[in-house]
């Protein structure tokens, strides 16, 4: 079983300030769209395995739970696992548990009406809970973006950019996450959104993860229906 760290080093992560805040988290503001687009089909297939993992988060048992007044609360409530945070920072959320090739699914439902943040899916988090992985976003405002986690901030690496897939706003998005090899790439409701190369981490934990860019807002985001199979890319 995977050290999740004790709930100070969470809060301490949680509350992490962005310093890059345009460069890293202001996602329509300040993504940079590659000349040629991205690719309409993925450039690899893969395989779901046997499944690993199946959280429907009535209990959420598996997960870190923490509450600090109104400025944080991470936890299972009324059976979806809920990020609830103010501006100018990220938090991530992680499980027990370690994997290295792996596909992750989970519905993920915006509340608050701020739509220029991000949200989403995590792996390969250190064991150590410092946040250290590969991040998996979406935002409100309809831009995705693969990203790697130093634990103190966040360097893209496939930079924002708009996916016709996502439904903007207070809307439910089902997302998946492929990590299999150096391999990484994420769907939007069934349609492939991006991929990348990257061999920063081989294992590690699967998380959840939101981001808000602006002072005095609030993301409000809740997850659903979590799954993870191990995973194979096709020969």
């Amino acid at each position: 079983m995977a050290e999740t760290g004790d709930p100070d080093m969470i809060w301490q992560g949680a509350w992490r300030v962005i310093a890059f805040f345009c460069a890293l988290l202001t996602l329509s503001a300040c993504a940079a769209l590659s000349q040629h687009g991205p690719p309409a089909m993925p450039s690899l297939g893969f395989r779901y395995l046997e499944q690993a993992v199946d959280d429907n988060f009535d209990t959420g048992e598996r997960w870190r739970q923490y509450e600090a007044d109104a400025e944080l609360f991470m936890g299972s409530r009324d059976g979806s696992y809920l990020l609830d945070f103010p501006g100018k920072q990220y938090v991530w959320a992680q499980r027990d548990g370690s994997f290295a090739d792996v596909v992750i699914e989970a519905e993920a439902r915006q509340l608050s009406t701020e739509d220029h943040n991000a949200y989403g899916l995590a792996c390969r988090l250190d064991h150590g809970n410092r946040g250290r992985g590969y991040f998996f976003l979406i935002g409100g405002d309809g831009y995705a973006s693969i990203r790697w986690s130093n634990g103190r901030s966040l360097e893209a690496i496939v930079s924002a950019r708009p996916a016709g897939s996502i439904k903007r706003g207070q809307s439910s998005n089902r997302l998946r996450a492929v990590c299999i090899g150096d391999y990484l790439a994420l769907w939007v409701n069934g349609e492939f959104v991006m991929e990348a190369r990257d061999q920063r981490a081989a294992t590690g934990g699967l998380g959840l993860a939101g981001m808000m860019s602006y002072s005095g807002k609030r993301l409000t985001v809740a997850f659903d229906d979590f799954q993870a199979w191990r995973g194979a890319l096709d020969a």
